[in-house]
């Protein structure tokens, strides 16, 4: 599959002063639903913190990748968030989240999600790349990164 297809420049958010979870998964949530991924707001923060409950997306380094297979999501998509630090939001390092890639995947859809994360993953072992993915300062930075940088495919 084709990442770009999963990647919307309107899906991506630059904002310091998101410092707790429940504010950063709302903001996402917004956008998604108003960029048309999503049909519920309410619905997939509520699959999102399901989600979160079962086992933290926190990886290392500041990074994040919450995810939910959820029956209010149209399309896959890749949303990507660059935030201040979020004080709930620890990682398996114990540094504060402070980038974050949601992956929205509907309900029925294949593992898709785990090709997504497995390539997330793959590319975030990358000190290069999750230096400049911390120094971008806006949405086209990001998708040309995750495009050239990561590759294309999954």
């Amino acid at each position: 599959m084709d990442i770009s297809s999963m990647i919307d420049t309107n899906c991506i958010l630059f904002d310091s002063t998101i410092q707790l979870k429940k504010d950063l998964f709302s903001r996402l949530a917004t956008i998604l639903e108003k960029s048309g991924y999503i049909s519920s707001k309410k619905r997939f923060i509520k699959d999102l913190e399901k989600r979160e409950k079962e086992s933290p997306t926190g990886i290392e380094d500041g990074f994040g990748i919450p995810h939910a297979k959820s029956k209010t999501v149209k399309n896959p998509v890749i949303v990507f968030a660059h935030t201040g630090k979020i004080v709930d939001y620890v990682a398996l390092d114990g540094s504060h989240v402070d980038c974050v890639f949601l992956l929205a995947v509907p309900e029925k859809a294949s593992d898709i999600h785990l090709d997504i994360l497995s390539y997330l993953a793959r590319q975030l072992m990358n000190d290069d790349f999750k230096l400049e993915l911390k120094q971008a300062s806006n949405a086209s930075d990001i998708q040309s990164l995750l495009m050239n940088k990561g590759g294309s495919s999954l």
